[in-house]
């Protein structure tokens, strides 16, 4: 069977870090309330992609999401009295998390579903009361209507860029997720199907990764390598490579003056591994918006 990582990496969240630990605790907690997981860490969608592709990972045929800052709903329609009792309105209209609470609920009878509420810190306090008591009881009230979740079959993930309430957060298994990972195990020519003699060559990338704040994951390694190998012929279509495939480039960082001073110490080592001319290339020749020349 496919590990969590790999499972992920299916669904579109490539990451050098296994969370499955993290994943196995969360599922074999005792069931005295519905499962709760809070992602911390960086902002940013990446949260979010993961949140999603976990869904989907675990094989729950029903993963909903809900964000807070959707647009508020429309003003309420007026609607004239009446005097027959029989024709007056019932319930007014759920707004938006009502409605997707109760599809939770309601799907979780049957199959189990997973239910991603994001960008939390945009709620009123009284939600994250209201998704505490949730969490807890697993029944979900607005107006006059009691709707109960399945504890085993609804998995509840939160995303907040401020921390959630503290009861709510008791409630919850933490995972952090960092918008750039290091990895666990070191790049090595080995993992990436290379002769001992490449390392100077990884430790020049390392280098100008360092001095650009990234650390790229395993996949985008390759990709830039591969490029080495393949296409690069001057420093500016290394710059372009790396801002093209390694997610988290500062454009403006990447074209600066120090990253040229940077990349100028190291193409000359990444110039012998290639085995180019001994003549320096232009920093400037190309941007990432420019075409390979090579």
């Amino acid at each position: 069977m496919a590990s969590l990582k790999q499972r992920l990496a299916e669904h579109g969240f490539i990451s050098d870090q296994d969370y499955g630990y993290a994943v196995q605790c969360l599922l074999s907690a005792p069931g005295e309330h519905l499962r709760c997981l809070n992602i911390e860490g960086d902002s940013g969608r990446r949260r979010t992609a993961f949140a999603y592709a976990l869904g989907h990972a675990l094989g729950h045929p029903h993963v909903l999401y809900h964000e807070f800052t959707d647009p508020p709903p429309p003003p309420p329609v007026r609607i004239e009295p009446v005097t027959d009792p029989e024709e007056a309105p019932g319930e007014p209209p759920a707004d938006a998390l009502d409605r997707v609470m109760a599809e939770a609920c309601a799907l979780s009878e049957g199959e189990p579903a997973f239910l991603i509420l994001d960008q939390l810190h945009e709620a009123r306090f009284q939600t994250h009361i209201r998704i505490a008591e949730f969490i807890r009881d697993g029944i979900w009230r607005y107006g006059e209507l009691a709707l109960k979740a399945h504890r085993r079959n609804l998995l509840v993930a939160l995303i907040s860029d401020d921390p959630v309430y503290h009861s709510l957060n008791q409630l919850s298994f933490n995972l952090w997720l960092g918008d750039r990972e290091r990895a666990e195990q070191a790049i090595t020519p080995a993992l990436l199907g290379l002769a001992e003699n490449a390392r100077p060559m990884l430790d020049g990338l390392n280098t100008l990764f360092d001095a650009l704040g990234v650390q790229p994951t395993l996949e985008e390694y390759r990709r830039v390598v591969h490029d080495l190998h393949v296409n690069v012929n001057t420093p500016a279509q290394l710059r372009q490579s790396i801002y093209g495939w390694v997610e988290g480039i500062d454009r403006t960082h990447l074209m600066s003056a120090y990253v040229d001073q940077v990349l100028e110490r190291q193409w000359p080592v990444l110039r012998a591994y290639l085995g180019l001319p001994p003549a320096l290339h232009d920093l400037s020749g190309d941007g990432p918006e420019a075409g390979n020349s090579g």
